[in-house]
């Protein structure tokens, strides 16, 4: 039987798999489902209901026919005549019972047939409702999942592309760094902190230091195993400096394979991280072999000029001074003269004639000392810094100008600080750069008007460390174009000038460690500053003058 509130249905779905729907009664079956539910439960068959009905009969015609009960009680052999009509009727009535209740039976057999065709449709419709409606929530499911997979493969796509195109753009850089680094004459290198090792470096270093790069990769130290003897101590330190600071400039000499000693300025600079710490080395060594010989060269072809300008130089102050040797000269002719004079009288004390003589001595030790100091100019010797008082060398060398300075008439002004640091320097190379510098102050004003011709001279401590001498003139100062040559060998602003004084003159004071320079003064003509180092122990006595 069928319950009155649910059904059950098993179903396919689409797939094939078995379902079962329970479908509700209770709320569409309406009075005619409940009628036919109050049937179904008192349902009672229409066979049952016949025989109850003819067996109720039978008990009607034995209750009420006095006849038939005596009959029954007695054994009389006669039957009642009207006995088998009522039986008859009985039956009949049995029969047409059971026919009606059959048919009553097959309607409502057929109304719940019906039901339960309406309840399955119903079932179904609302299971294919269902399932459409799964499968619209699947299909939008499935069409949202495709467009996030449809984005993310686009994605990943512009994500492929842009790594493609950095990848094709690191491949380029690679190959432009690769071209640059093997066409430069210098040998590039980068030095990893953390693997403490060189992590590039450049063909050139093959060429130069002569050794492979795969002996580098083996033995990180192998380039510093190519190092002078007398170089490696200094560059071992200066190595371990660069590993704490990043920093690294260095010139050194390199004996290659073959014994040739190559001169190298290498020189390094850290690369930092996001975090500002330092985890690379990257630097340059260059082979200056070339640039080395030529300051060799360079040298001693300045060396040899300045030997020809200090010859050109006494030439020139030795015509100058002529007359300052015709004095003491012609002093010493007229005491003598003198003397011969008193000889020639018979009566002449050799006592009168002592002062006199010692006359003679000091003119003729005067004109010595003039000649010997030319002869210091001109005599090579070897250089030797010693402690020098600026000072006492400057009125030295003034005194034998004093000639020129009478000749142009020019005024003199010695600015001369009091006392003065002890300078180290050699001697007569600076007395030949104040000579120099002030010839060429005096040439300088040779056009300026009589009058305003002024050179001075000053002294002062530059700084804690050295100390700076200034010769100024009131000539006519230099226009921009001389002012940026001033300093090259065989540049002169004068007619016939060799242009050698103001080169062997910064040539000297930088090989004293020194420094040579020009200014304009804010009125007229041009100052010359030149520095040099204190001596580092003062109490030195300084050479005579």
């Amino acid at each position: 039987m069928t319950d009155s509130k649910s059904a059950s249905c098993p179903e396919r779905d689409r797939d094939g798999r078995s379902t079962t729907t329970v479908a509700s009664t209770g709320d569409h079956a309406g009075p005619t489902g409940f009628r036919l539910e109050s049937l179904r439960r008192f349902y009672v068959h229409p066979a049952a209901i016949s025989l109850l009905y003819v067996g109720g009969g039978l008990l009607w015609l034995l209750a009420g026919d006095p006849l038939l009960a005596a009959w029954l009680a007695d054994g009389a052999p006669a039957l009642p005549s009207h006995l088998p009509r009522g039986l008859l009727v009985l039956a009949a009535s049995g029969g047409l019972l059971y026919g009606l209740l059959s048919m009553q039976a097959n309607a409502m057999r057929r109304a719940f047939q019906a039901r339960d065709i309406a309840r399955d449709r119903a079932a179904r419709q609302r299971t294919e409702d269902r399932l459409r409606q799964v499968r619209s929530e699947l299909e939008a499911r499935a069409q949202e999942r495709t467009a996030e997979l449809l984005a993310i493969n686009r994605t990943l796509e512009q994500q492929n592309a842009a790594r493609m195109q950095v990848e094709f753009a690191l491949r380029d850089s690679e190959e432009r760094f690769r071209q640059l680094t093997e066409h430069l004459r210098e040998v590039f290198w980068v030095y990893g902190l953390a693997e403490e090792r060189i992590l590039y470096i450049s063909p050139t270093y093959e060429e130069i230091w002569g050794r492979p790069i795969h002996a580098l990769h083996e033995r990180a130290l192998d380039w510093l195993e190519a190092v002078h003897p007398d170089d490696r101590s200094r560059l071992q330190t200066a190595h371990a400096n660069k590993l704490e600071s990043g920093f690294f400039n260095e010139e050194y000499r390199i004996v290659r394979p073959d014994g040739a000693v190559r001169w190298i300025w290498d020189r390094g600079f850290p690369i930092r991280d996001d975090g500002n710490h330092i985890y690379r080395i990257a630097g340059l060594a260059e082979d200056i072999t070339t640039r080395k010989l030529a300051e060799d060269q360079l040298r001693r072809q300045q060396v040899e000029l300045a030997k020809m300008a200090r010859l050109s130089l006494a030439v020139e102050l030795a015509s100058n001074m002529a007359h300052e040797l015709n004095q003491p000269l012609a002093a010493i002719v007229a005491y003598t003269q003198a003397c011969v004079a008193l000889l020639h009288q018979d009566q002449t004390d050799p006592r009168v004639l002592t002062g006199t003589l010692e006359e003679v001595v000091q003119q003729a030790m005067r004109a010595g000392g003039i000649i010997r100091h030319l002869r210091d100019l001109v005599r090579k010797h070897p250089t030797t810094q010693t402690a020098l008082d600026l000072n006492t060398l400057i009125r030295s060398v003034v005194h034998y100008a004093q000639s020129e300075l009478r000749q142009i008439d020019t005024a003199l002004n010695l600015e001369l600080t009091e006392p003065l640091p002890a300078v180290l320097a050699d001697d007569i190379q600076i007395q030949l750069v104040v000579l120099y510098l002030l010839r060429n102050a005096l040439e300088a004003m040779q056009q300026t008007e009589i009058g305003a011709r002024e050179l001075t001279v000053r002294t002062a401590p530059a700084d804690a460390s050295t100390v700076r001498v200034t010769i100024s003139d009131t000539g006519h100062g230099l226009v921009a174009e001389a002012a940026e040559h001033l300093f090259q060998p065989f540049f002169s602003t004068k007619p016939g000038g060799m242009g050698l004084s103001l080169s062997v003159s910064r040539s000297i004071i930088e090989s004293q460690n020194g420094r040579l320079w020009a200014t304009p003064n804010p009125d007229r003509g041009t100052s010359f500053h030149f520095t040099l180092p204190r001596h580092t122990n003062p109490g030195s006595p300084f050479p005579p003058a």
